[in-house]
């Protein structure tokens, strides 16, 4: 009977403790923190590798055959317009060019001497016969290789003042392809001049990132070997992918990035980071955390009468810190920010 008595009176506290622990829950409200949903942009950023080089290159050909007599210049150089480069060995132009006027003065000869003889064949003729009709002479064949002499001795003469290759800008020397005594082919490299007093960079970008880049776009470019930041354009996208390497296995999109200013620390051939913003439209963002998910559909909460109102919303593009409200939600409007985890429709809520 005491048992009874005891359970009885357990029972009864718990029951009373229950009725309490509800009644304590029901007048508890659960503290948010209201904010607006605002307009805005979400950035993204893509980040890649590429390598510094200068964005002015000219490269050097030899432009006779023959013989390197002199060069001027080695890798490293710094070099002025108009400097002497190379110095090519012009004496067998030299020779065929005094062959070649020679040539022309016995076409002239010869022709003189057609001539002549025609005329003087052409009287005996009218002679014996003044009505005879006489073909007339034909010098076309003497003509066509004058030409064709005259042709060669400008070739020759215009060969025999380049003897000498000079440089078309100022520059610094990165490759000499020729040394002194060697033979060269007219029309084969000799040498290549970059213009370092402005850069750009050659990076790749994976087929997902290409597509979001244009020409004209701004870019950032930093590196560990540099302590600057650097502001450049998009200059160049190229219409094709490629695998960048033999172990590649996507294709990236080459592009060329052009810096706006240079200094004395950027040197062709560092490894650079670049970085490029992607422009965004308008779109009504809220806070990341606002937005409640469950199954396939997404929630904010507002608050009515000190209690949570439970609203279905689309959601669009989002970033680590915001999220697109692309339904739901317009601007300007309050919704909960801090605390809508917690909530359910219907909770009591206070605003601090």
């Amino acid at each position: 009977m005491n048992k009874k008595i005891i359970w009885g009176g357990l029972l009864g506290v718990c029951i009373l403790g229950l009725a309490a622990f509800n009644m304590y829950n029901v007048n508890k409200s659960v503290e948010v923190r209201l904010g607006e949903a605002t307009e805005g942009r979400i950035v993204e950023q893509i980040y890649t590798n590429g390598k510094l080089e200068p964005r002015e290159v000219t490269d050097y050909f030899a432009l006779i055959g023959g013989t390197v007599k002199q060069v001027g210049i080695k890798k490293g150089d710094v070099v002025t317009e108009g400097q002497v480069l190379f110095k090519f060995n012009v004496e067998d132009v030299k020779e065929q060019l005094t062959m070649e006027r020679i040539n022309l003065q016995m076409i002239v000869a010869e022709r003189d001497s057609a001539s002549k003889q025609y005329f003087e064949n052409f009287k005996k003729l009218k002679q014996e016969d003044p009505n005879q009709e006489i073909e007339k002479l034909d010098l076309s064949q003497y003509d066509l290789r004058l030409k064709n002499s005259k042709v060669k001795i400008e070739s020759l003469e215009r060969k025999l003042n380049n003897d000498e290759l000079k440089a078309k800008t100022a520059g610094v020397v990165t490759e000499v392809a020729v040394s002194e005594g060697q033979m060269v082919a007219q029309g084969s490299p000799v040498a290549t001049i970059a213009d370092l007093t402005s850069f750009q960079v050659k990076a790749n970008l994976n087929e997902l990132d290409a597509g979001k880049i244009e020409p004209g776009m701004d870019a950032v470019v930093t590196g560990d070997s540099i302590e600057g930041v650097y502001k450049g354009k998009v200059t160049y996208i190229s219409p094709i992918a490629v695998l960048a390497d033999q172990t590649s296995r996507d294709p990236s999109v080459e592009t060329i990035v052009s810096l706006d200013n240079a200094a004395a620390e950027l040197r062709s051939g560092y490894n650079v980071t670049v970085e490029f913003e992607i422009p965004d439209r308008t779109r009504i963002l809220v806070p990341i955390d606002a937005v409640v998910h469950a199954g396939d559909k997404s929630y904010v909460y507002k608050v009515a009468d000190d209690k949570a109102v439970k609203v279905e919303v689309t959601t669009g593009k989002e970033n680590e810190e915001q999220i697109e409200i692309v339904s739901g939600v317009g601007i300007g409007e309050q919704i909960v920010v801090e605390g809508a985890e917690r909530l359910d429709d219907g909770i009591k809520v206070s605003v601090r």
